[in-house]
């Protein structure tokens, strides 16, 4: 298929029901003398000089990704449409970013947590403000609206949340199954390092005063910047670090109404399903089959009118507005339909459809047992399973305990298996290679356990899930494992869901424990949040490798893992059907946003993703180079950035993997 398919364009919205004022100046001022930067989108009445005389509720986003230029464009399309339906928006740059004083010391601090209680209080006390606020944002403001929200500070309404998590260890960028994710965690330290290391805007934009000297400023952030990698690779199991801002400690601490906004190509997808089963307070998702962008302009699509969802759903809960928000399902949620035309790094739209539903999906407990996490399943409907169990290179609807089939299957992958995985975290962008590949390319290096073809269409929803009884040769060894679909006239094998797990943390993310040599153990492998529709003559396989580069960092010595069958306790795969009534609510509005910032393109964005296979020295190589362009700001300033990452390993030595990036800006 083409990678280039015309999509449409959001609508420019230009009419609101208040003119809007904006305001780059702001400085909030905090007890410890620390001044933080802002910007206000400030709505009024068309024939009011001031708002002194209206009080509205605001919107609080809170970042460190530099408001004057890092998301300027982003925040003036859908800040301003949200300060048009009557909402003050205010963008904050967090203590030691952009052109906020003060110096940055890690994601989600205690101090970054202060700061933003501080943020809050001074919002109340504006002549503006009705002391209603909400915050919103997506990845690190969902991840903070999110933390504060537990913190139930006075004056907290209501969160807005996309592309965030409820747990810092299990779902975050930082660990995947107890395994560092060797392409995303590194890439992430290093652009945070980039953006944290670059000087304030020279033009005054509040917090840091105008007359300043600078460089100064600029030279004592970089005599403190420490890569925030160091802090991860610290802290390598489940402990207090990651404890602190994982609201699944205890999900009844938030009180307030949450929105949540969740993408099936982003890494954020478990954590949308896990916290509508478990957040007792007013709640409402919309998950869909986008990568880490706003849903108005996340590929793939198809893209929603979701800042219309946003303003009707401030309005009932902020405003009290009746208007039916209290009346729809909790989840909205695309169902995807895989297909080997969608078998591209590039997927500009993906098939299915919108279904809305109220039954949650259950999430295995196994989640709650490694993290050492209370386990309550109170008022928890079962979810209807379908059950495989694992046979020779089959997988059967009954256990086989027959003395033909075979007892045991060992596997010991190379460690190039992962060439088709796709990204984790897809980034939503229409030119960026993203989406998994033919599967069969891993499959190859996998053991493979493939199923009849279905008679009839079976619709997934929820966490499919694998209990296996295995042993390995090796203390130390890693297990991924893959549900694909393959499609009957192709053959083509698609990805449908994946779960890692580092064999060594199978008890406990936080008291990992080195595996006895050849014990057999029974291990349980959670695979991600699903909601699939598959049709009758599609056959299911499940893929079990021992090796996934670079998604996550290899084992340090290659191990022959062994999977043991016909057991009394049998190895089987557990697949949650969709079996509650979905409404028809009708669809969403198409995009639209507000009038952007008139910037100039000076040099469009580009990327490339090369792979090579040296066979003599047996070295796999990924070479991804992206520019993500020059633009021109109304200002004056030129945004211009370039990087270059490399992933290279050994195919038989996963002590040779190797990261190597650059960026510059």
């Amino acid at each position: 298929m083409s990678s280039h398919a015309s999509t449409p364009r959001p609508l420019i919205r230009t009419e609101f029901p208040y003119a809007v004022e904006k305001l780059t100046q702001i400085t909030v001022p905090l007890r410890d003398g620390v001044k933080l930067a802002g910007t206000i989108w400030l709505p009024k009445n068309e024939t009011m000089e001031s708002t002194v005389d209206t009080k509205f509720p605001a919107i609080l986003e809170y970042l460190p990704y530099r408001k004057a230029d890092g998301t300027s464009i982003r925040d003036e399309i859908r800040l301003k449409y949200l300060a048009g339906f009557g909402y003050v928006s205010v963008r904050i740059d967090i203590r030691g970013s952009g052109n906020s004083e003060g110096i940055f010391d890690d994601e989600y601090s205690c101090q970054e947590q202060a700061d933003c209680t501080e943020i809050l209080e001074w919002i109340a006390e504006q002549t503006w403000s009705n002391g209603k606020i909400v915050m919103f944002g997506k990845s690190w403001g969902g991840f903070n609206g999110l933390q504060m929200a537990a913190l139930q500070p006075k004056y907290l309404a209501g969160v807005i949340s996309a592309y965030s998590t409820d747990d810092r260890y299990s779902d975050d960028i930082h660990y995947c199954g107890g395994c560092i994710p060797a392409s995303e965690a590194l890439s992430w330290s290093t652009q945070m390092l980039l953006s944290l290391a670059c000087p304030p805007h020279p033009e005054y934009q509040g917090g840091i005063e105008a007359k300043s000297d600078l460089f100064a400023v600029w030279k004592d952030r970089l005599d403190n910047l420490v890569p925030l990698d160091t802090y991860w690779f610290k802290h390598q199991t489940r402990n207090s670090y990651w404890r602190h801002g994982s609201i699944c400690e205890n999900y009844s601490k938030i009180e307030c109404p949450v929105l949540l906004i969740g993408g099936f190509a982003d890494l954020y997808t478990d954590p949308v399903f896990r916290m509508m089963h478990k957040l007792k307070c007013q709640k409402r998702a919309i998950l869909g089959p986008w990568g880490h962008q706003w849903p108005d302009q996340a590929f793939p699509g198809p893209q929603i009118g979701i800042l219309q969802e946003f303003v009707r759903w401030l309005d009932h809960f902020i405003k009290g507005i009746q208007n039916g928000v209290e009346n729809e399902p909790e989840m909205s949620v695309y169902q995807l339909h895989p297909n080997s035309s969608e078998l591209h790094s590039i997927v500009p739209t993906r098939k299915g459809e919108w279904i809305h539903i109220d039954h949650m999906p259950s999430y295995p407990i196994e989640h709650d047992q490694r993290n050492g996490l209370a386990e309550n399943h109170d008022n928890v409907l079962e979810d209807e399973k379908l059950k495989y169990y694992l046979s020779g290179s089959c997988l059967k609807s009954e256990p086989i305990l027959d003395s033909v089939s075979p007892a045991k299957v060992s596997l010991c992958s190379p460690q190039q298996t992962g060439t088709a995985s796709g990204n984790w975290l897809g980034w939503g962008f229409l030119k960026h290679p993203d989406h998994s590949l033919d599967q069969r390319i891993d499959d190859g290096r996998s053991l493979c356990f493939d199923s009849s073809p279905l008679l009839d269409d079976l619709e997934l929803f929820g966490f499919p899930s694998v209990q296996l009884s295995l042993s390995s040769n090796q203390p130390n060894a890693l297990l991924c494992v893959r549900l694909c679909a393959i499609e009957p006239e192709t053959c083509a094998s698609i990805l449908v869901a994946r779960g890692i797990l580092n064999l060594t943390h199978f008890n406990s993310h936080e008291h990992p424990e080195e595996l006895e040599i050849n014990k057999i153990y029974n291990i349980d492998v959670t695979l991600s949040g699903v909601c699939v529709r598959l049709s009758a003559g599609y056959r299911l396989r499940l893929a079990v490798s021992t090796a996934y580069w670079p998604f996550v960092w290899p084992s340090p010595q290659s191990a022959t893992v062994t999977i043991h069958l016909n057991r009394s306790s049998p190895s089987v795969l557990i697949l949650p059907r969709l079996a509650h009534k979905c409404s028809s609510k009708p669809d969403f509005d198409l995009p639209e946003i507000a009038p952007g910032l008139k910037v100039i393109t000076i040099r469009d964005d580009s990327i490339s993703s090369i792979r090579t296979f040296d066979e003599i020295n047996e070295i796999s190589t990924l070479k991804i180079t992206k520019d993500n362009g020059c633009i021109l700001y109304p200002d004056g300033h030129l945004f211009d950035e370039t990087s270059e990452s490399v992933y290279e390993i050994n195919e038989y030595g996963p002590q040779t993997a190797r990261v190597q990036i650059q960026r510059n800006a």
